[in-house]
């Protein structure tokens, strides 16, 4: 009898939580969640080690195959390391709870917490699963880093719908993956309109400074434990967000409070928020003023032929602008702008002199953004010498897709990065 129940239970056991560990809109687990058989938990198991994350898709795993005393020692250990983890107490909770009597849903061992909670923890539970079963593809770069300035030693680019950030060190220009982690954004979600909206922005951004713990109490006083081991605030709003009108300030990568090893998915004011351990650690790669941060609802992984086609694209069509300016005929560098066009700076109206100049760009940063506006931000050192004069400046320019053509929207100084 005990050969021809366990196999039962455990396929049961693992159709079930595959049901449930696959994103959905209402994480939600039916029909209900067999016991399997107590000769499962009995044994003595083994506990996988690694960090937090691994650990607990390992249990995870475990419970997939049937190898519940190998998800209760991985359980247990994890705990011992991270005593505070909200998602490996529900584990645990479930897996005590499965000895007695089936669950119809995970977290039905603590069926009196309240229902949102326990919703967070399940798409805790989704996004870190997700990273593990469908990771980036091996080799690949991502299409929103073109180039990577010789003082941006790395970049951050976060994406929201899966919530992880990627960080990049700069090879020469090119970015090559280092890491990743698991991440919190607004919780009314992406695309940052105003101030109080509780959405993290998109695009791309530069981290402009940085403020100590010690720092935070002073200014805080209690609240700064939301930011737990720091906070690294960002340049929202970009030179961009304020041509469109869009508010608010205080957009910060920071840490979590001491009492929670990680928040849910959305949880944030619309900051980007790091466990304390993840926190701590990508701190040492960031540069406040230059390194950048780029936010996109979904990093485009792209072949590294696919990727140098795209760089090149975006080079040339920037080149050719180069060249028209150093013309200086109207008729010329207009055919660069668009309808839309803006600028900080004083220009010439249409039809107006301009005299020929000699103009190099070095330098130079190139980030691209996509969805129903792809565009382009470039970050570089332009000088201009003509025969009076001599000028030199870190300038920005941000280009959009109009039909086939890139187009200029928006020219002017760079306040970071």
């Amino acid at each position: 009898m005990k050969q021809r129940v366990l196999p039962w239970a455990k396929l049961s056991v693992c159709l079930l939580l595959l049901l449930f560990f696959t994103p959905a809109a209402q994480p939600r687990l039916t029909p209900p969640w067999p016991q399997p058989h107590l000769s499962a938990f009995d044994h003595p198991g083994v506990a996988i080690q690694g960090s937090p994350e691994a650990m607990i898709v390992a249990a995870i795993d475990a419970v997939r195959e049937g190898r519940m005393a190998d998800a209760r020692a991985t359980i247990d250990a994890l705990l011992a390391k991270a005593p505070n983890y909200r998602l490996a107490h529900l584990v645990s909770a479930d897996l005590y709870a499965m000895r007695a009597a089936p669950l119809a849903d995970l977290g039905g061992g603590v069926a009196s917490a309240p229902q949102d909670r326990l919703d967070d923890l399940k798409r805790e539970a989704q996004v870190r699963l997700l990273r593990h079963t469908a990771p980036p593809p091996v080799g690949h770069l991502p299409a929103q880093l073109l180039a990577l300035s010789p003082a941006q030693r790395h970049a951050v680019l976060v994406d929201t719908g899966s919530a992880r950030a990627y960080l990049f060190e700069n090879d020469k220009g090119v970015p090559r993956y280092v890491t990743d982690y698991y991440v919190t954004i607004g919780k009314l979600g992406i695309d940052k309109l105003k101030e109080g909206d509780q959405r993290t922005p998109l695009g791309v951004y530069f981290v402009t400074g940085h403020m100590p713990r010690l720092q935070l109490d002073r200014i805080y006083g209690e609240a700064a434990e939301l930011y737990g081991v720091g906070a690294w605030p960002i340049s929202y709003p970009n030179e961009l967000d304020r041509r469109e009108g869009r508010t608010g300030h205080g957009i910060w990568l920071h840490g979590v409070p001491y009492d929670t090893y990680a928040r849910a998915p959305q949880a944030s004011n619309g900051c980007v928020a790091l466990t304390n351990e993840d926190m701590a650690a990508l701190a040492r790669w960031l540069q406040p003023g230059t390194t950048p941060v780029v936010n996109v609802t979904q990093v485009d992984w792209l072949p590294p032929h696919a990727w140098r086609q795209r760089r090149e694209a975006a080079l040339a069509r920037i080149e050719a602008w180069r060249a028209a300016a150093e013309t200086a005929e109207p008729a010329r560098l207009q055919a660069f702008y668009g309808s839309q066009f803006s600028t900080e700076e004083s220009r010439p109206a249409r039809g107006g002199t301009v005299r020929p100049q000699a103009i190099a760009l070095e330098n130079i940063s190139l980030f691209a953004t996509a969805g129903e506006r792809p565009q382009w931000v470039a970050t570089f050192d332009q000088q201009s010498r003509s025969e009076r004069t001599q000028i030199r400046q870190r300038k920005r320019v941000y280009w959009q897709q109009e039909g086939t053509d890139w187009k200029i929207l928006w020219e002017g100084r760079a306040r970071a990065g």
